[in-house]
């Protein structure tokens, strides 16, 4: 039951979800749920609350507790592998064992901070891979003291050895101090002018909020002020700790972790948004090598100014990554408007406290896949919700069931049809192969709002026409024709005033039959099925359907089956994506023996994908990505907002040629929304003062959709063959955007996949899977494929 209601689409704005461990407290829950009662294992929402997507908070020392990941390990797939690819090195860089103190250790060890430490970076590394098995992504990062080490290896800006190299060192320089103290105290900012005048030798460790700070120094000093602030009944409360850390106490020791740390540095602030606490400035750009580890120990841990840099840029929703949630009330008092949340608690039931959190973020509005949640589940009958009617033209009647599941399967379109020479017709040709419809079920008369175009498809169809008939209208032209004929009435005219009306006769060209279907797992589905090699699948590109294959898949060598993973809208991340063709692989292919790719988002998908597989089942033959460009990182200085600001004004621009119409966005409402809702607005306003065709409005939501999820998914190493398809020419893009115009050869994947081979396709980005750059993408695929 709960792997059918969690996979249905069409969800409204309210949701729930309900935690239990066995059927009575299942039962109780729901029975709580339906008579609108509160109930501690039970989760409601009807609105969004994730922003832009939540920002991890790495806290530091204190969250540690004995045997706190016994269970994880036992009943957590993913925990357990991280543990287990993170035990050496821990037990290199710190001469830890990550499983044994996981699973078995005592208070009186915890008490170390050389072996507390270590366990901590680990354990909230192992915890980071939780969520993300998942589905769940960080949008951006923020580490509290050393939490910023497992932050930075979590932004992908520093490796998980060099991260145990930074904790070792660090850690065993702090075992040394004596005599220092710290406290937790109610303190506002006014105060903190005149704290260390009025009480010398204590200072400031941690600016965690507007009215709460940690101070730190000689331990009598911090007693005496602790002493004050108890006597005016304002909490104050000492942290069992036997050195001031973020004080002068450590300055002494800076030297020899700065030598000690030669060599480390940190990737260009890696890939997802790191806000720094080190510095007084959230934004300041992060190096993450010596220098910065210093500046961490010794500079005072400014957490309030970081989460008030990432609320401003629309962040909503802060998860602390940690085995005991010790900043929450630091969050709360920051941001109390914001959804905040732990990963554990202490001395709870981890993995019961772990699916409260999963259900408290779904119920905020993240939509966690069926498959990962209930990873055996079986799809039954269950009564329906109450449908909104409305009428859906599909290109086949077909079906073919899977697990309970009522799929709808395309017959091949064969890369060539027997058709009499009239400029509609021949257009028909052109609009089957890039849409992905039947020939036959498209006439002269169709609209074009009914076959699904929109702005990419257009600008390949254009693409198409112009190699045919030598001219072709503009893409802004075709998609404001209402009809198959009108597009042809267009094509005609720009011909004939281009002096191509030799173009327009007619031509006759032999047709190539379609291959038998095969049955396969959703949301797989044949693009060209039958053959006895290995398959090839492939992943939908951003906001499509894995239909723009078909002209590839007709070129390639007879015998190589070609299938398509398409878009599944509860999947709103890579990760979540990637598990779903994973599994669906495994199902399919049970003995191995496959390639996948993508095109463009499609080929971070396929990566992924083949990433969980290598780990977990078998590796590919090959990954296969199609000018799939990893995006720059964003320079410094310019936030998350100023990018999308950008991203809509370029938006509107193309708007007013394509439509010719002044589009005047609501920029100060945009920017406190999150993407899902910005977007929407975008184009309802576009759709007020334009007539857009709504296929194309649904394209340019679900590329929009799909470019935030690619920017916030962190691409992984993967050590497998990867071939990568790079245009050689500027793309046309509807609107630009400098993160994706790179001009390193291997477009970013060198630097994560080492067996790596680039082919250079004459042709920009839009026009590499249509003739005549497919073919030679097929050429060399070809050769790959055996």
């Amino acid at each position: 039951i709960g792997r059918t209601l969690a996979g249905r689409t069409g969800r409204g704005p309210a949701r729930a979800a309900v935690v239990a461990h066995d059927r009575d407290g299942l039962t109780t829950a729901l029975r709580a749920l339906a008579a609108g009662h509160p109930h501690p294992r039970v989760s409601t929402g009807d609105r969004n609350k994730l922003g832009p997507g939540p920002v991890w908070v790495f806290s530091g020392y204190g969250t540690q507790w004995a045997a706190m990941g016994r269970q994880l390990l036992g009943c957590e797939p993913a925990f357990a592998a991280a543990v287990e690819k993170l035990e050496p090195v821990l037990a290199t860089g710190c001469g830890i064992s990550l499983y044994d103190l996981l699973d078995d250790c005592t208070d009186e060890e915890l008490r170390h901070v050389e072996i507390a430490q270590p366990l901590l970076y680990g354990t909230q590394l192992a915890l980071a891979e939780l969520w993300r098995s998942y589905g769940v992504e960080p949008a951006a990062v923020i580490g509290h003291s050393m939490g910023e080490v497992a932050a930075a290896v979590v932004a992908g800006a520093l490796d998980p050895a060099d991260g145990a190299r930074v904790i070792a060192v660090r850690s065993r320089l702090l075992a040394t101090l004596r005599g220092g103290s710290m406290a937790v105290v109610d303190l506002t900012d006014d105060e903190l002018g005149t704290l260390e005048q009025d009480f010398p030798g204590v200072y400031l460790a941690v600016d965690s909020s507007p009215g709460q700070k940690t101070v730190t120094g000689e331990a009598p000093a911090v007693a005496r002020f602790v002493e004050y602030l108890t006597a005016q009944g304002r909490t104050a409360r000492a942290m069992p700790v036997r050195g001031a850390g973020h004080s002068p106490q450590v300055e002494p020791l800076l030297p020899e972790l700065t030598s000690a740390l030669v060599g480390i540095g940190g990737r260009a602030g890696g890939t997802v948004r790191a806000y720094s606490t080190v510095h007084d400035d959230p934004d300041h750009p992060c190096t993450f090598d010596a220098g910065h580890w210093a500046e961490n120990l010794r500079r005072p841990v400014r957490l309030a100014g970081a989460l008030a840099a990432a609320a401003a840029d629309g962040h909503t929703a802060f998860i602390e990554i940690s085995p005991h949630p010790v900043l929450l009330h630091a969050l709360t008092e920051t941001l109390p408007d914001a959804l905040h949340l732990p990963t554990l608690r202490r001395g709870n039931d981890p993995a019961l406290t772990f699916r409260l959190q999963l259900a408290a973020l779904h119920a905020a509005g993240h939509l966690l896949p069926a498959d990962l949640l209930h990873a055996h589940g079986e799809v039954v009958d269950v009564p329906l919700p109450a449908w909104r009617h409305t009428r859906h033209w599909w290109t086949s009647e077909q079906p073919l069931l899977d697990g309970g599941r009522r799929l709808f399967e395309l017959p091949d379109v064969p890369t060539s049809l027997a058709i009499e020479g009239t400029v509609a017709e021949r257009l028909i040709r052109h609009i089957a192969a890039v849409a992905g419809h039947l020939p036959e079920r498209i006439t002269p008369d169709t609209p074009l709002t009914d076959l699904g175009l929109d702005s990419l498809m257009a600008v390949r169809l254009r693409a198409a026409v112009e190699r045919e008939f030598g001219a072709a209208p503009s893409t802004g032209d075709l998609m404001r024709a209402d009809t198959v004929q009108a597009a042809a009435d267009a094509i005609t005219r720009v011909a004939q005033h281009d002096g191509q009306q030799g173009s327009l006769e007619s031509t006759v060209t032999p047709v190539v039959p379609s291959p038998a279907g095969r049955r396969i797992p959703y949301p797989l589905r044949a693009l060209r099925p039958g053959g006895d090699r290995p398959p090839l699948i492939l992943a939908h590109a951003a906001g499509g359907a894995p239909d723009v294959y078909r002209p590839l898949a007709g070129l390639l060598a007879p015998g190589v089956p070609v299938y398509g993973l398409d878009r599944v809208e509860e999947a709103d991340t890579v990760a979540a994506k990637a598990r779903l063709c994973a599994e669906a692989i495994r199902k399919a292919w049970p003995n191995g023996g496959y390639c996948i790719g993508g095109w463009s988002f499609g080929g971070f998908v396929a990566q992924e994908t083949a990433r969980l597989l290598a780990a977990e089942f078998a590796p590919p033959d090959a990954v296969v990505l199609i000018d799939a460009v990893r995006p720059l990182p964003r320079p410094p200085g310019r936030t998350a907002w100023d990018v999308a600001r950008e991203h809509f004004q370029g938006f509107a621009a193309y708007a007013s040629r394509t439509y010719g119409t002044q589009l005047d966005l609501p920029y100060a409402e945009l920017a406190g929304l999150d993407d899902r809702a910005r977007i929407n607005l975008v184009l309802e306003t576009l759709n007020n003062v334009a007539d857009v065709p709504p296929a194309a409005l649904r394209h340019q939501r679900d590329s929009y959709l799909d470019l935030r999820t690619g920017e916030a998914h962190t691409p992984r190493p993967y050590d497998g063959r990867v071939i990568l398809y790079r245009a050689t020419e500027p793309a046309p893009h509807t609107v630009r955007d400098p993160a994706y115009e790179r001009t390193d050869e291997a477009l970013g994947w060198d630097e994560l996949c080492p067996d790596l081979e680039v082919v250079r396709i004459p042709g920009h980005h839009l026009s590499l899977l249509d003739p005549p750059h497919a073919q030679a993408i097929a050429d060399h695929l070809n050769g790959v494929l055996g």
